[in-house]
């Protein structure tokens, strides 16, 4: 307790006298390279064909060398021979093109001899892991990059646990398990080509390079420029990746259509999931085009129900060896085989000791396949796909990948250790597995047909992620949307998005993770400034949503002040968020705000995926929010602010309970009697759950609540905004404040430290404004209105001090970017502009402050 109250103390000194201060915290510098924006800088992304083609093995393996060099901080690619010591299938004449990856190999190594870049006889098994790197660089399967640095330093060991990596949720992907099948492989490429180009964008412009005091432009007594090197890099990097961010976004939006609530998304499924994609797990197929690898189909090769003593009949392949060591060092919740033959989605049961049974969990499993076929939709000669279990719409097999994936680990009685004797055995040790590590959803996709469609029928890159049943539409690209939907519900989560009428311009920052800042959520959350202070009832619309689900059982906002708060919101012995004791003041101190536009007297909804659409939603013609979200639901609260001095800060989250009808067991279960047995139920219906595999955990949340990131709101001086005239901007201090013609309205929010006017139409950028003369000083503060009041007192004092007695002329360049939001008469029009270098001669650090 003692040192608890010696760092709020600490924290309490910090606080600035303005929001200047507040401004220039930042996070703290990351020794990292600078290849993600030189990379999207340097090599924007290749104009591809409109129309999807399938990719024959060497194409594949150009386009993941591209994807690997060019998105280095988010994803990995690797073979399962290097990986975990396999051999290769096939024969000296197979996959020749494989000396490409080796080449690339050496060279990444720094050896740019080319001669004796050979792979070895048969073919690699290639892996693509798609994580955010930067923002977990602990994560073990980032130590396949040998390329990727990470820091060994106490303070670095002691973020290693706070990081939080080990509950990143894992989702598999698999391509091609029969290798005349060729739909998948080429979907999960295009996919992952729109989540790294997202991601890389979004990420931009990095904060750590963000002008703050630190790094601002000194002159000398005889003028000379004296910024250091570093700083003019810093400075230069921020102006270049700022740039870039703009260039990248609008490639996306006009050559890709992926606007802004679609890139935030793909972004999202980034960094906020560890996806392990093997395009071609039957690498020697594909590159034949072959059913099986050599002569055995590697979708009977795995230890699931399989005939008494025909243990040396699976694990045969390294097709079946290669999932296997994949699925023994992660945990997957959910997963994806893409087939071809015919055009259906199968889940479980597909065994035939459990014909005409339903498998546990199998409510949640038909509503996650019904969301995958409404999303994939169809197209002309096509339905959308039909779904239900193996059993039922395909046929039963024995070895099949799908049961083992969902049951191996509880269901022991169907599971054997296998003893194969190719290429020169496996251990059987390999097919025994603990009590975690199969029970995920592993769906069948059996994506077309024909087992290699017409290229007419694979659908363009006209607005890939807008499920239609138009010609634009087809197998590539329906099932580019259907892999993001497994990525998107493998776990829940809550954003907010914004305050009043202004919208945030991020969602998730990639590279960036609040666990691993020294200074914790605090100092790097969303700040938002509201007017307040009149002692009346002035309540501010929090807008929020719910992802990753299908039913909203219950959602709303918990408000109270940060100082009541723990330091660090997540455990600071695993990174789990929020930890024990930030849930113990949320439900001890905090409000709770229920929301105000949900009917029939609950706080529920349901997400985009349900089958009876997001709600709540607004109707066309809604607010600008609503406008381009309209597939998310929209939920809104409001928070009362009126009675808090100005200086009070809070924080904000939003959390949402979701599923809970997933518990329900079918009438007609088997094996009979048993409840819940995947992870991805579990999770959300059992608080006291705990799963753990090679490192990574899935753990229950108390009382079942999923929790947003907070977001942080500043009450400020109300009088002072009504002195704001924002149809005169220099007049009151908004330069550089551009207006559309119908604004007449007072300031009701602004986004002190947005990182910069993302979208033109809902954001405004303008220099921090200046007061107005005989102003009242807004303090940042989070005690009690008493001691408020005396603080307050003694900043305008120490201002008037530091203005008449000590007045310091300092020449910056910098910029600040600030979101704002209007209350505007008949309707609500945005406009924005840059600035990028704004001086500011004669004023003080006190005096640059927004009241």
């Amino acid at each position: 307790n003692t040192a608890n109250k010696g760092h709020k103390q600490h924290r309490a000194q910090r606080l600035p006298a303005t929001i200047t201060m507040t401004l220039l915290l930042r996070p703290a510098l990351f020794i990292i390279t600078a290849a993600l924006s030189a990379a999207v800088e340097e090599s924007p992304p290749p104009q591809r064909e409109e129309q999807y083609k399938i990719l024959p093995s060497p194409d594949l393996l150009n386009r993941l060398l591209y994807l690997s060099t060019t998105y280095p901080n988010f994803c990995t690619l690797t073979t399962t021979q290097e990986w975990f010591g396999l051999p290769r299938a096939g024969e000296d004449g197979d996959c020749p093109f494989d000396e490409l990856y080796a080449a690339a190999q050496k060279s990444a190594q720094g050896d740019d001899d080319k001669t004796s870049a050979a792979s070895g006889k048969g073919c690699n098994n290639y892996v693509l892991i798609i994580q955010d790197k930067e923002a977990y660089p602990n994560d073990p399967d980032i130590q396949l990059d040998v390329n990727f640095q990470t820091s060994s330093s106490s303070q670095q060991q002691q973020q290693q646990q706070q990081e939080g990596w080990k509950f990143v949720p894992d989702v598999f992907l698999s391509g091609s398990v029969h290798g005349n099948e060729r739909v998948g492989p080429t979907s999960l490429v295009e996919m992952s080509e729109l989540l790294l180009e997202s991601a890389a964008c979004e990420s931009l412009p990095r904060m750590k390079f963000q002008p703050s005091d630190s790094n601002d432009n000194d002159d000398d007594a005889s003028g000379q420029d004296t910024t250091n090197d570093a700083v003019k890099f810093t400075q230069e990097q921020w102006e270049q990746e700022l740039s870039t961010a703009q260039t990248c976004r609008q490639s996306l939006t006009t050559n890709k259509g992926i606007p802004s609530p679609l890139r935030q998304w793909l972004a999202r499924l980034v960094t906020t999931r560890r996806t392990i994609i093997i395009p071609t797990a039957n690498a020697l197929g594909y590159s034949r085009n072959k059913r099986e690898e050599g002569s055995i189909d590697p979708n009977r090769d795995f230890p699931f129900d399989i005939e008494q003593y025909h243990e040396s009949e699976c694990m045969q392949t390294i097709a079946g060896r290669s999932i296997n060591e994949l699925w023994r060092s992660h945990l997957f919740q959910i997963g994806l085989t893409f087939h071809g033959g015919m055009e259906v989605i199968g889940y479980e049961w597909g065994a035939p000791t459990y014909l005409n049974l339903d498998a546990p969990d199998a409510l949640a499993q038909d509503q996650i396949a019904h969301a995958y076929s409404r999303y994939s939709n169809g197209f002309p000669g096509h339905v959308p796909y039909d779904f239900g279990t193996m059993n039922d719409k395909v046929y039963y097999v024995r070895g099949g990948m799908e049961d083992w994936a969902f049951a191996g680990s509880w269901d022991p009685d169907r599971v054997v250790q296998c003893t194969p004797t190719t290429y020169g055995g496996y251990p059987p040790e390999k097919t025994v597995y603990n009590n975690s590590t199969l029970r995920a959803f592993n769906m069948l996709i059996e994506t077309s047909d024909k087992k290699e469609p017409m290229r007419e029928d694979l659908g363009s890159r006209h607005d890939p992620l807008i499920s239609t049943n138009g010609r634009d539409n087809g197998h590539v690209a329906r099932n580019i949307r259907l892999a993001l939907l497994a990525m998107d519900v493998v776990e829940p989560y809550v954003s907010i998005r914004g305050v009043e009428e202004l919208m945030f311009e991020d969602d998730v920052i990639p590279t960036m993770n609040l666990k691993r800042s020294p200074t914790s959520y605090y100092d790097d959350a969303k700040l938002v400034w509201v007017p307040g202070g009149d002692k009346k009832s002035t309540t501010r619309k929090i807008t929020w949503t719910v992802g990753g689900a299908m039913t909203i059982d219950g959602t709303e906002i918990v408000y109270g002040l940060w100082d009541d708060l723990p330091t660090q919101l997540a455990e600071s012995t695993s990174g789990f968020y929020p930890s024990m004791e930030t849930r113990n003041v949320i439900d001890t101190k905090f409000q709770v705000v229920q929301p105000s536009n949900v009917e029939g007297g609950t706080s529920g909804g349901r997400s985009r995926w349900h089958a009876d659409g997001a709600y709540p939603a607004e109707p066309e013609g809604g607010d600008t929010y609503e406008k381009i979200y309209n597939y998310d639901p929209v939920f809104k609260a409001f928070i009362d602010t009126g009675k808090m001095p100005p200086g009070t800060t809070i924080a904000v989250f939003a959390r949402a309970k979701v599923d809970k009808d997933w518990a329900t067991s079918a009438a007609n279960v088997g094996p009979a009697g048993l409840g819940p047995a995947s992870h991805i139920v579990n999770a959300r219906t059992n608080p006291s759950y705990f799963a753990s595999n090679a490192g990574k955990v899935i753990h229950g949340r108390e009382y079942s609540w999923w929790y947003s990131d907070p977001i942080t709101v500043l009450v400020g001086d109300a009088k002072e905004a009504e002195g704001w005239d924002i149809n005169d901007p220099t007049a009151s201090g908004l330069t550089h404040f551009s207006l559309s013609s119908n604004a007449r309205g007072v300031v009701t929010a602004v986004h002190v430290n947005a990182r910069f006017a993302g979208k033109a139409e809902l954001t405004e950028t303008f220099s921090r404004p200046v007061p107005r003369t005989g102003g009242g000083d807004t303090t940042p503060k989070r005690s009690s209105s008493a001691s408020a009041a005396l603080v307050v007192m003694l900043l305008i004092a120490i201002g008037i001090f530091v203005r008449l007695v000590r007045p310091r002329r300092r020449r910056r360049a910098y910029r600040q970017t600030v979101a704002v939001s209007t209350d505007v008469e008949g309707g609500d029009d945005f406009d924005a502009s840059y600035r990028d270098d704004v001086g500011n001669e004669g004023i003080g650090d006190l005096e640059l402050r927004i009241s």
